[in-house]
């Protein structure tokens, strides 16, 4: 996968999280459920629409251009009107609905080749299951970000302020990663560990990943209970 084919964060994280081979989630659908709404927050963030500070957002504008998702986020920001203290993470990430849910961004991976859908049936009814074009796919972005990771912690990396985009992208997606405690089964064994070490700081420091996290433990919390 070259630079130029990075895809926006939610069809990335839906390309690592799912087999290449038949499609299916490998992680638990209430899982990936969070880690793609913090997909689509953390896309609001780079592109300028949303400010973040702590645990909420503090502004926002609409650009234009965003997926239907993406979108109703902004809507509900919108309707929430200017709060004193502004709107919650945890409440926008909580507040994005299960539909579409993966719809739309497995339709953009169709339509620009990532993907191919195959129709089959199971006991009589039709269904629609997406394969990835090539299998390596996903382990390609795990690479990419592994080695954005690499560079900063071997003080390659730029500083903060003059981080690229690219890199920054690499860190929220890593952060994303670990909040959904995906990253032992991105990055396995004893060659994964520097890695899976790097996810689990970006998800103590980035806002988005840290209400992800909570979210995803909030879920596991009732499951249990």
């Amino acid at each position: 996968m070259t630079p130029s084919d990075r895809r926006p964060i939610p069809e990335e994280l839906l390309l690592l999280c799912a087999d290449p081979v038949d499609g299916r989630l490998r992680v638990p659908a209430a899982t990936y459920h969070r880690v793609l709404a913090g997909g689509v927050v953390v896309e609001l963030l780079l592109d300028g629409a949303i400010t973040v500070e702590e645990r909420r957002i503090t502004g926002y504008r609409p650009l234009g251009g965003q997926d239907e998702v993406a979108a109703g986020v902004l809507a509900r920001l919108e309707d929430a009107g200017k709060r004193r203290n502004g709107f919650s993470l945890d409440r926008a990430i909580r507040q994005v609905p299960r539909r579409p849910g993966s719809a739309p961004f497995l339709a953009r991976l169709a339509a620009d080749g990532f993907v191919t859908v195959e129709q089959r049936r199971f006991l009589g009814l039709p269904y629609r299951r997406h394969v990835a074009t090539r299998p390596g796919i996903g382990q390609e972005i795990a690479a990419r970000v592994a080695a954005t990771l690499a560079r900063e912690a071997g003080g390659a990396g730029a500083p903060a302020d003059g981080r690229s985009a690219a890199d920054e992208r690499d860190r929220q997606l890593a952060g994303l990663i670990g909040a959904g405690r995906l990253d032992r089964r991105v990055y396995p064994g004893p060659a994964g560990a520097a890695t899976r070490r790097a996810v689990r700081l970006l998800v103590r420091e980035l806002p988005v990943a840290r209400a992800v996290r909570r979210a995803v433990d909030a879920d596991s919390s009732a499951t249990a209970g």
